[in-house]
């Protein structure tokens, strides 16, 4: 541990004036009036958690964001996070649609059957996409803004379904899905940012879930219209063209709904903008709450325009940044290369290889699973924490894996550990493969889905755009291995081998988590950047964690006094 995650001296022991919190109080005496925070500061103070100076922040900014949001988010709040998750809705439409597609396309591109290495470069295709532009849309989104982004990724989803649903070759439909990847690429990592920006602290995880929602809701829908579509001649252009109406949804929601960031609009001095934002999100807040939440922010943002060229820098050359790289790009990988997109792109591929009946309707299970099991991380990954959750759930990942290894290899030991067509395998293994599969899912769903979306937290607002693009694009490398080689690893090491080594790299990433994440939890954004100073500080972001939620059950207990007198 850093220097500070040591003790305080004598002096920073004393409880501290808490005058400052009245000033943010929502009417000048609520939260001093309970003398609570001064408690939190003798205990915070004597645990040695953070420095004086650290600890004025925290307890400002959470007196500002309790004061002003109330019980509950604003409709307005609500309103900009449903449009803003249309990109993730997409991102998991495609990632469904192309695995009822794969099955479904026959001998309509070319005029014959698509071999597993077509298939793997129709599904990758998308993948190079993605990484590109997820690389480039930081730059973008802090030029011309994170709505703004969302705008042009629209218009590519809308480009690459049209070219994709016309095609009647296979160069022709990998183009189309190579430009559908720059939207994906993009939206996948502007919206969460979005989203995170918005957001008050201790509801930024629950939003930021809704758009993991939106990813497998959009999952769900393109099986269910799979389903719907397969015994209709050429129903997987039908499958394809239909994304192209959820885009034109989010331009209308762009143009006449969404604000920018306040964040974003500080920064490009743009104060009045932000001051009318931040009011329609807090809409319980005063002016001077308003003021003082714009001053809070303004601590931690250069108003000047730095140079792009000093922000990448800035990204290589600032360690509390690297760090940030690590941990987000460390993540989003583990989310990819526990294998979980194999059975997104290519389930009804395997289900049909192992001979279940109407593979798309199965793949819908699976799916499902997915989009019901990501509303647990919705209720709970503020309350319970990412780090937890992930702690959690991955052990369960890994069982899982294992356990559906193990099926593949009794299934499989008649056909020499290949899948065989036509061969009648037992219905009871591949119930408890599809079981197995399902559990996995549920595991995954729950941390590794949601989790490391939480990326844009790390980052200062300065370098937020472009680390996040560095771990978007790390998130999609990952998702190309897993693309480009599900099919052949099969082969090359066997169904239950290729299961195994998931679970394998899995268990690796397990032992980095529980070392280097810290917990980032009902900490603002300011918060999270300092935790990150000095080392990955984990024993120090949970005891900040616990000042927060202190200063929470204070101000709570606070109005409620109120209310009574």
């Amino acid at each position: 541990m850093s220097d500070r995650d040591s003790a305080l001296s004598p002096a920073e022991e004393k409880p501290r004036s808490i005058e400052s919190d009245e000033k943010y109080s929502a009417d000048g005496k609520g939260l001093a009036e309970t003398g609570q925070l001064n408690v939190t500061r003798s205990v915070v103070s004597t645990e040695g958690v953070i420095d004086a100076a650290e600890l004025d922040q925290v307890l400002d900014e959470a007196a500002i964001e309790a004061a002003g949001q109330g019980e509950s988010n604003s409709v307005y709040l609500w309103g900009l996070t449903f449009f803003a998750t249309i990109g993730g809705l997409l991102f998991g439409y495609d990632t469904g649609a192309i695995s009822s597609v794969l099955v479904q396309v026959g001998t309509d591109l070319d005029n014959k059957a698509l071999v597993d290495s077509d298939k793997e470069f129709i599904t990758s295709a998308l993948t190079v996409g993605a990484i590109i532009s997820a690389l480039g849309a930081g730059i973008v989104a802090d030029k011309i803004g994170r709505k703004w982004t969302l705008v042009i990724c629209d218009i590519m989803f809308i480009v690459g379904a049209v070219v994709q649903a016309a095609a009647h070759a296979k160069w022709t439909l990998i183009p189309g899905r190579f430009v559908l990847g720059f939207g994906v690429g993009a939206a996948s990592q502007v919206a969460s940012v979005y989203i995170q920006e918005l957001a008050p602290a201790r509801a930024r995880g629950r939003l930021t879930c809704l758009n993991s929602i939106a990813v497998t809701g959009g999952q769900v829908i393109a099986y269910a219209i799979g389903a719907a579509f397969q015994n209709v001649s050429s129903g997987w252009r039908w499958i394809i063209a239909l994304g192209a109406i959820p885009p034109i949804i989010q331009i209308f929601g762009i143009h006449f709904f969404m604000s920018e960031s306040p964040r974003y609009l500080i920064k490009q001095q743009r104060d009045d903008e932000a001051t009318r934002a931040l009011a329609r999100i807090y809409p319980h807040a005063t002016s001077a709450q308003i003021d003082a939440k714009i001053g809070v922010l303004k601590k931690h943002i250069q108003i000047e325009n730095t140079p792009l060229s000093r922000r990448i820098a800035k990204v290589w050359t600032d360690i509390p940044t690297r760090r940030a790289v690590f941990l987000t790009s460390m993540t989003l990988v583990a989310q990819q290369l526990c294998g979980f997109n194999s059975l997104m792109y290519f389930s009804a591929s395997l289900f049909q290889k192992a001979g279940l009946r109407n593979a798309t309707a199965t793949g819908l299970i699976v799916s499902g699973t997915n989009f019901l099991f990501t509303f647990i991380p919705l209720k709970y990954i503020d309350r319970v924490g990412r780090r937890r959750l992930l702690l959690v759930t991955m052990p369960c990942v890994i069982i899982f894996l294992v356990c559906t290894a193990g099926i593949f290899y009794k299934m499989l030991e008649p056909t020499n550990q290949r899948f065989t067509d036509g061969y009648p395998y037992p219905s009871s293994l591949t119930s408890a493969m599809l079981v197995f599969m399902v559990l996995y899912v549920a595991s995954y769903a729950t941390g590794l889905g949601n989790v490391p979306w939480q990326q844009g937290e790390f980052f200062s607002t300065e370098t937020r755009m472009i680390g996040t693009s560095i771990s978007t694009a790390a998130n999609w490398s990952g998702n190309l291995v897993i693309s480009s080689t599900f099919l052949s690893l099969m082969d090359a090491i066997t169904p239950s081998c290729a299961f195994g080594f998931y679970a394998a790299l899995t268990l690796v990433f397990l032992v980095l988590i529980y070392f280097l994440y810290p917990e980032t939890s009902l900490l603002s954004l300011e918060e999270v950047r300092t935790t990150l100073d000095g080392g990955f500080n984990v024993k120090k972001s949970l005891k900040v964690r616990k000042v927060k939620i202190s200063l929470w059950k204070a101000q709570k207990e606070a109005s409620k006094a109120e209310t009574s007198a």
